[in-house]
C-alpha cells in the first residue's frame, strides 16, 4: 500500500465537511483532483469509504472503522515536522567553535559575553582542543568553526584570515633595586635571544617551526630548556625565571595575568597570520556568516590592543 499524506488528509476533509466541493476548497485543490485523490485511495484500501447523494456525502461503514486511525496518523505526523521544524530552527542558533586552549582561556570569554548580549537568541558552544583536534572535528562535521594558527591549506577545510600578528618575545619582567618594575621599550632585537634559555613548543609545531627558521636565518643558537605542549605554561616558566620565549603576540591577553615582559621583535618583525577555518564546501549558514565577521572585529581588536601594549 502506498498511502499519501495528502489522500488522508483528502479524507479527513470530506468526513469533517460532508461535502467534496468544501473539501476541495480547504485543500486548494479542484473537485476532480480531489474525487481522483479518494478513488485511489478507496482502491488501496479494498473498500468504497463514502456513499454520495446529490445533496450529502456520508461515511460508509469502512469509512467510519478508518477514521479514528487516520485522525491519530494525521496528528502524529503533524507533531513529527512540527519537532523537525523546531530542532531545526535550533540547529540554526547554535554553532560549535574550537579554539586553542590560550585563545580559549584568554581571548574567547570577552568576546563570548559580548557576543552574547548582542545576539542573546544565539548559542555558541566553546570547545578547547589542540590543533589537530580542531582540524579533525571540522572534517568530522562535529565542529563548525575552528580558531588558530594554522599555516598551511589541508584538505577539505577552508581557511579565512582573521588578523596578523607579530612574534614578540616573552621574558620575565626586570625589577628595580626599590622593586618597582621599570619601564622598556616596545621592541626587541632576534639577537636578545642569544643571552638565555629558551623555552620553546614542540618541534613539529608551526609556531615553533617559524620561530627555529628564523633563529637558523640569523645563525643563532640559544641554550634549550626542552618543550612544552601548553603555551600558558611556556608563559608561567618565564614568569618564575626559568627562561625566555617567541610567540605570536596574539599571547599578549594571556601575559597579562604574569609577570612577564612582552616585546615585538624586530629585524625582520615576522607575521604570523590567524585563522578560522570550516569545513570546505559546507555552506555558510547566516549565522556562521555573523559570527565569523564578529570574531574578525575581536581579533583585530587584540591585535591593535597588542600593538598599544608594546
Amino acid at each position: 500500500m502506498n498511502v499519501s499524506t495528502r489522500q488522508l488528509q483528502a479524507f479527513l476533509a470530506v468526513a469533517q465537511l460532508g461535502s467534496f466541493t468544501r473539501a476541495a476548497e480547504k485543500l486548494f485543490v479542484t473537485q476532480a483532483g480531489l474525487s481522483l485523490m479518494l478513488k485511489d485511495f478507496e482502491t488501496q484500501v479494498g473498500g468504497r469509504l463514502f456513499d454520495r447523494t446529490t445533496r450529502s456525502v456520508h461515511l460508509t461503514a469502512v469509512g467510519e472503522a478508518l477514521l479514528p486511525t487516520v485522525r491519530s496518523m494525521l496528528l502524529d505526523w503533524e507533531r513529527a515536522t512540527s519537532n523537525v521544524g523546531r530542532l531545526a530552527a535550533e540547529a540554526e542558533q547554535q554553532v560549535t567553535l574550537a579554539a586553542t586552549p590560550l585563545i580559549a582561556a584568554s581571548v574567547l570569554p570577552q568576546w563570548l559575553q559580548a557576543f552574547g548580549q548582542a545576539q542573546p537568541s544565539i548559542r555558541v558552544q566553546v570547545a578547547d582542543l589542540d590543533r589537530r583536534q580542531i582540524l579533525t572535528g571540522i572534517e568530522s562535521g562535529e565542529i563548525d568553526l575552528g580558531l588558530g594558527a594554522f599555516f598551511k591549506p589541508a584538505v577539505g577545510i577552508e581557511r579565512q584570515q582573521l588578523a596578523t600578528f607579530p612574534m614578540v618575545l616573552v621574558s620575565r619582567r626586570p625589577k628595580t633595586p626599590a622593586g618597582r618594575k621599570t619601564k622598556v621599550g616596545p621592541n626587541a632585537q632576534w639577537s636578545a635571544l642569544a643571552g638565555d634559555c629558551l623555552l620553546s613548543l614542540p618541534n613539529d609545531n608551526p609556531i615553533q617551526k617559524l620561530v627555529d627558521a628564523q633563529l637558523r636565518a640569523l645563525d643563532l643558537a640559544p641554550a634549550r630548556s626542552g618543550a612544552l605542549q601548553n603555551i600558558q605554561a611556556i608563559i608561567a616558566m618565564v614568569e618564575a625565571g626559568h627562561g625566555m620565549a617567541v610567540l605570536p603576540a596574539f599571547v599578549v591577553p594571556a601575559c597579562a595575568r604574569y609577570d612577564v615582559m612582552v616585546q615585538t621583535l624586530i629585524e625582520p618583525m615576522v607575521p604570523i597570520e590567524f585563522f578560522v577555518v570550516s569545513k570546505k564546501g559546507r555552506q555558510k549558514t547566516a549565522l556562521a556568516i555573523k559570527l565569523i565577521d564578529s570574531l574578525r572585529g575581536q581579533f583585530r581588536t587584540v591585535s591593535n590592543s597588542a600593538d598599544a601594549r608594546m
